[in-house]
């Protein structure tokens, strides 16, 4: 008899999170200011029993992203704090499949208020940028929404930050490509509508509007469009290629690198230009995200039991930056 396996591919990457203080906390660095952030949630969560709930869409109309740090523990003689965010689910509440039966049970039987997904984080604060290694958890808690939660915290809750950016760590070249690009040839990309509001509200406005007019009537898990701009036609020349793709592939790489939370909202993005010498080149984003992949049944693993999995590859990695 065959047993298969409940292995799964389980990704984690790297990214920063930099804190700018206020004037009056301007002897704080970015590490000590996340420290203070957990230790207040520590002490929500252990001494108060409470948790710290922060709604990412309080300002928006008929949305809600609820969310909110469910573990927070100190390695002390490794600087470094195990994480978890719980992003409440909204929308119709799943049913239950009991064990040996075919019938559905609702979770309100059990008295179950939410249902949440759950994403693992580390962080490591030996030195002055703390640096996060998250789990890819395709419907819990991004990148963005960690950075909106400690900035959340941090601005209005210990008054110690006025600014808080996320970076990726990646070898995709942005700058080299805004550099050499000379004509768009090629482009892909898809994205979750829901991940359409992450965006800066310029860009979505500007260039992704379309998709979420798409996916309002159509309602798909994802919109993937790939647009082509060259020919195999005798005399095509680069030349008379559309100068608007051009702008849109250039203000959205500029995005990436100014904010780099815009880079969490696409599941791929991929370009392929003709550069100011004449050749071919590609550019995608993600395939030069520092990450790590691990083969697991995460149904089983606990957090506690993640971080040795993953502490030498962070070890490796805190050396190189």
């Amino acid at each position: 008899m065959n047993i298969q396996s409940k292995d799964l591919e389980v990704k984690f990457f790297y990214f920063s999170l930099k804190f700018t203080p206020l004037k009056s906390y301007d002897n704080l660095n970015s590490s000590d200011i996340i420290k203070n952030v957990i230790t207040y949630i520590s002490q929500k969560l252990i001494k108060d029993k409470l948790g710290h709930l922060i709604d990412k869409h309080e300002t928006r109309d008929n949305s809600r992203r609820e969310m909110f740090i469910n573990r927070a523990v100190f390695v002390h003689n490794e600087r470094r704090i195990r994480c978890s965010m719980a992003l409440l689910r909204s929308g119709r509440k799943p049913l239950l499949k009991p064990k040996d039966k075919f019938t559905l049970i609702s979770i309100d039987e059990y008295g179950i208020d939410s249902i949440v997904e759950e994403t693992h984080f580390f962080i490591d604060f030996s030195k002055n940028t703390p640096i996060v290694c998250c789990e890819y958890q395709h419907f819990g808690p991004r990148m963005s929404d960690i950075e909106f939660y400690f900035r959340n915290v941090a601005h209005y809750v210990l008054r110690e930050s006025k600014a808080t950016d996320a970076n990726f760590f990646i070898d995709a070249p942005i700058d080299e490509t805004l550099e050499k690009m000379k004509n768009v040839l090629n482009f892909e990309v898809k994205i979750q509508p829901v991940n359409l509001n992450q965006l800066d509200t310029n860009l979505k406005n500007k260039y992704y509007s379309g998709f979420n007019t798409l996916a309002s009537v159509l309602k798909p898990k994802f919109v993937k469009i790939e647009t082509s701009f060259q020919t195999n036609e005798k005399g095509f020349e680069s030349s008379s290629i559309d100068k608007p793709i051009n702008k849109m592939v250039r203000d959205t790489l500029l995005a990436f690198k100014g904010r780099a939370f815009n880079m969490d909202a696409f599941d791929s993005f991929v370009v392929k230009y003709e550069d100011k010498e004449g050749n071919e080149e590609i550019f995608n984003l993600f395939k030069g995200k520092k990450e790590i992949i691990l083969n697991l049944d995460i149904a089983a693993i606990k957090n506690r039991d993640l971080y040795p999995l993953i502490k030498n590859d962070f070890d490796q990695f805190i050396l190189t930056v």
